[in-house]
């Protein structure tokens, strides 16, 4: 079992924590008109992954992972990933694909799902060429989003897309379902291309915490992110751990994952944020007083993203 990463494919037994859902470099800004949300210095990207490494070291002869799911329609660096990771002895998996409305460039609304699944595949099999001639291999599929409430067109082209680029390779897809209970129509439509639901990870669903939505995701075999710990402008992270909780105590706990989203400059430890380390430092720390055990933390921590993000295969 291993994890395809800019540096290469790892194995397994060299990781130790993983944050499935995060940005090292990102810029929303030309639809937000936010500067907070231009968030592509390499340099700082490495200052911050020192401070994770800091707050939570990871165990000796390994190094803790992040899933960095910038898309080219963010500003999607694959050199400078590769850069960070190098600097920062963090192992880095890229996404590949393309995000949501109305970041699309005019050609994915043009582009049929074959062709972009085409494109998909290439990038994780073979990878984007580097300046030097190198290549630098995607690791997984997304994250691939919805704008709103409702799956567009195009939404539903890329999703189809990612289906076909997973059952292809292996490669897990991460969605964006934020705000709204989207994550059903997100499903349906990977369902009718027949992924398999292990392969699937739902994502922000702690932005829209609905018991009888998350559990009717779970029946269906997929994972659930709580990958917006620490923004408590959307819920409390007391809300989250409450949730977790319940859903642990149901059975559930081998299809739970944690990461928190950075995205923001002012989510930066430098500019008094949380930093990247909070969703498996300060946030475990409410689910161990919450009562959860250590063997529960490392599942949802190393193992269940372990079990998501491993199974690539070439052609």
């Amino acid at each position: 079992m291993s994890l395809r990463t800019v540096l290469g494919d790892v194995n397994a037994d060299l990781i130790d924590r993983i944050l499935p859902h995060e940005h090292l470099l990102c810029d929303f800004s030309s639809v937000t008109a936010d500067r907070n949300h231009i968030f592509n210095n390499p340099d700082f990207a490495i200052r911050e992954l020192g401070y994770l490494n800091e707050d939570i070291a990871p165990a000796a002869g390994t190094q803790h992972a992040l899933v960095e799911v910038t898309l080219r329609d963010l500003g999607r660096d694959p050199e400078a990933m590769r850069r960070i990771a190098q600097a920062s002895g963090v192992h880095v998996v890229m996404g590949t694909g393309w995000y949501l409305e109305p970041y699309y460039p005019k050609r994915v609304y043009n582009d049929s799902a074959a062709v972009l699944a085409e494109e998909m595949i290439e990038e994780i099999q073979l990878g984007v060429l580097a300046s030097d001639g190198s290549r630098i291999r995607a690791g997984v599929i997304g994250e691939i989003g919805t704008h709103g409430g409702t799956l567009s067109p195009a939404e539903e082209r890329v999703l189809r897309a990612a289906a076909r680029t997973s059952n292809a390779t292996g490669a897990a897809v991460t969605t964006h379902a934020f705000l709204y209970p989207t994550g059903v129509d997100q499903l349906d439509i990977l369902e009718e291309e027949g992924i398999d639901p292990n392969r699937v990870a739902i994502g922000h669903v702690d932005t829209f915490m609905d018991h009888a939505y998350l559990t009717s995701l779970l029946r269906r075999g997929v994972y659930l992110q709580f990958d917006t710990c620490g923004r408590e402008h959307l819920f409390p992270d007391s809300l989250r751990v409450e949730m977790l909780a319940r859903l642990i105590d149901e059975g559930w706990l081998e299809r739970l994952l944690l990461s928190s989203d950075r995205c923001h400059m002012s989510d930066l430890k430098m500019r008094g944020g949380l930093g990247y380390s909070w969703a498996i430092a300060g946030f475990c720390d409410l689910l161990r007083a919450a009562g959860i055990d250590e063997a529960g933390i490392d599942m949802m921590t190393r193992e269940n993203p372990l079990r998501l993000f491993s199974g690539i295969h070439d052609a």
